[in-house]
């Protein structure tokens, strides 16, 4: 782990810099990976799924968790195509909690679920499409603000971004083929 600790002035005072200090022990990390694929006719699915078990030194002697570094992810991809003509996808990911360092507001993430669909159709050259993104509109500034109440030490003025912050999100365009 990295910490960043303020330099001091010869009068006693923090400077507007950091110092860059790497933190003593060792960081581990071991998971797995989990990665399952069904295609039937027109018909694609695929799933995973992810375990991760991090730890670093607390610096009290003790270990914890990596911070922003969940021990649980999934994801799952469906899409219905007939080459040439038309496409229709689902996307899900789920995100488990993770451990969030220097947060007025909390230790531990929420976990959360990303869901977006996609649909196109070809007609001739063209190919129409719409995209939906964070279908749920899922924002970790719904549940806190992300701008700190007053400077960390370390300098900061934002809480870790733990979670989506972007909302809602629809495009939709063309693509043409010469």
């Amino acid at each position: 782990m990295t910490e960043l600790e303020p330099f001091s002035s010869q009068a006693g005072g923090p400077l507007d810099r950091v110092e860059l200090v790497n933190s003593d022990g060792t960081s581990q990390i071991r998971g797995t990976e989990l990665l399952l694929r069904y295609m039937w006719e027109d018909f694609k699915i695929t799933g995973s799924y992810l375990f991760v078990d991090s730890s670093e030194p607390d610096g009290l002697g003790g270990i914890q968790d990596i911070a922003l570094t969940p021990r649980h992810s999934a994801g799952m991809v469906a899409m219905w195509e007939r080459h040439g003509e038309f496409r229709l996808g689902l996307e899900m990911y789920y995100t488990g909690e993770q451990r969030v360092e220097d947060s007025p507001y909390r230790l531990q993430s929420d976990s959360f679920l990303d869901v977006g669909l996609l649909g196109e159709i070809t007609v001739g050259p063209a190919s129409w499409f719409i995209n939906a993104e964070n279908i749920l509109d899922v924002r970790q500034t719904r549940e806190e603000p992300i701008l700190l109440p007053a400077r960390a030490p370390s300098g900061r003025w934002t809480t870790d971004i733990w979670s989506r912050n972007d909302g809602f999100i629809i495009n939709g365009g063309v693509r043409l083929r010469f």
